[in-house]
C-alpha cells in the first residue's frame, strides 16, 4: 500500500514535471522568436549606418539606383531564410564582398534603340578578405537592410539619429566662394553663372547632397565627371526637374521621371569591355520612390540650362 502510494506521488511528480517544461517549451519559443526578430532588426539598423556611409552615392539614398543598380527591387523584398531569398542573400554577399568588374571609364552610360539606357558601371569589392573596409558581419548587416521585406528600412539611411549622411564640405575661399572646377568646353560666363547658382545652397540645394570636385555632401552621386557618363544635357534638364511627383501646390503637373527613364535599367552582364552586345531581356527597375525633389517651379528653365550646361562640361 505505501508503495503504491509511493508510485502515484512519483507519477503525480513526473506528470506536473512535464507539464512545466512543455509550459517552459511553448513561452520559449516566442521567446527565441521576439531574439531573433531583435537580432535581425539590430542588424537592418547596423547595415542602415554602413549604407549611407558607403553606398548610398552609388545606389540612391532609397535603393532607387543611379551610377549603381537599384536596390529597392521586389526580387529583394523576400525572407532571406526562405530558399529563394537565401539565393538572393547569397549573391548579395558575394557581391558585396568581391564587387562587380566594369570597364575602365568607371561612370559610363550608353542609350539602346529603344531609348533605354543601359550602365558598365564597376563596383568595387568591400569584403576585407578581397581588400575591401567591411568585415563579414558588416556585410551581413547590409544584405539584411537591403533584403528587409517591408522596404520601410529605406527611410533609415535619412534619419540622422539612426544612419547619419556624412557632414558636407562647405569650406569656402577668402571670396566666401566654395571653390569648384571649371567645366570643360563651357565659356567663362557660363562657369561663373554655374558656381555662383551652386553656391547658393540653400537655393539650388545642390551640394547639399552631391558632391562637386572636393565641395558638397555624400548623399546623392558624386558629380564631378557626370559629363562622362553618356548622358546629354536634356536628360540632365528633365532629371533636375521632374525628378520627383509634383506637390498639389505646384503649378506644372509634370508627372515624375519614370524609373527606366531616369536611370540605367539594363546593366550589362559582360561590364569588362565597353561595347559588348547587350543583354536587353532582364530590366532591374527600381520599385520605390526618388529621394531627390524636382525643381520645376523652385528653378527658372534658364538657371536649370545653366546649372545642366555646367555639368556636361565637369569630365
Amino acid at each position: 500500500m505505501r508503495n503504491e502510494r509511493k508510485y502515484k506521488i512519483i507519477s503525480l511528480l513526473t506528470i506536473l514535471l512535464a507539464v512545466f517544461l512543455l509550459g517552459n517549451c511553448v513561452r520559449e519559443l516566442p521567446r527565441m522568436n521576439a531574439a531573433v526578430e531583435k537580432q535581425h532588426d539590430e542588424y537592418v539598423i547596423k547595415g542602415a549606418k554602413v549604407y549611407a556611409q558607403n553606398c548610398v552615392q552609388c545606389h540612391g539614398p532609397r535603393g532607387e539606383g543611379v551610377i549603381g543598380m537599384p536596390l529597392n527591387r521586389k526580387e529583394f523584398k523576400v525572407d532571406y531564410q526562405s530558399p529563394a531569398g537565401k539565393q538572393q542573400y547569397d549573391m548579395l554577399v558575394q557581391t558585396i564582398k568581391q564587387g562587380r568588374a566594369g570597364n575602365a571609364q568607371h561612370y559610363q552610360w550608353e542609350k539602346t534603340a529603344d531609348g533605354k539606357w543601359i550602365s558598365y558601371t564597376a563596383m568595387p569589392a568591400w569584403g576585407r578578405d578581397f581588400g575591401g573596409a567591411l568585415d563579414d558581419d558588416y556585410v551581413k548587416a547590409l544584405a539584411l537592410f537591403i533584403m528587409d521585406p517591408t522596404g520601410e528600412q529605406w527611410t533609415l539611411p535619412g534619419d540622422t539619429a539612426l544612419a547619419p549622411f556624412q557632414d558636407p564640405n562647405y569650406d569656402k575661399d577668402k571670396n566666401g566662394q566654395m571653390p569648384l572646377p571649371d567645366a570643360q568646353g563651357v565659356d567663362a560666363a557660363t562657369n561663373a553663372a554655374a558656381k555662383a547658382l551652386l553656391n547658393q545652397t540653400t537655393k539650388t540645394l545642390c551640394l547639399t547632397c552631391h558632391t562637386i570636385g572636393a565641395r558638397g555632401a555624400k548623399i546623392g552621386p558624386d558629380l564631378t565627371q557626370v559629363g562622362s557618363w553618356g548622358v546629354d544635357q536634356k536628360f540632365l534638364e528633365d532629371w533636375i526637374k521632374y525628378a520627383n511627383t509634383f506637390q498639389p501646390k505646384d503649378e506644372d503637373k509634370t508627372p515624375a521621371m519614370a524609373h527606366d527613364v531616369r536611370m540605367p535599367v539594363y546593366w550589362s552582364a559582360n561590364r569588362a569591355t565597353t561595347s559588348p552586345q547587350p543583354n536587353l531581356t532582364n530590366p532591374v527597375i527600381s520599385t520605390g520612390i526618388y529621394y531627390m525633389p524636382r525643381f520645376k517651379g523652385k528653378l527658372t528653365d534658364e538657371e536649370i540650362a545653366t546649372i545642366s550646361r555646367y555639368l556636361m562640361g565637369l569630365k
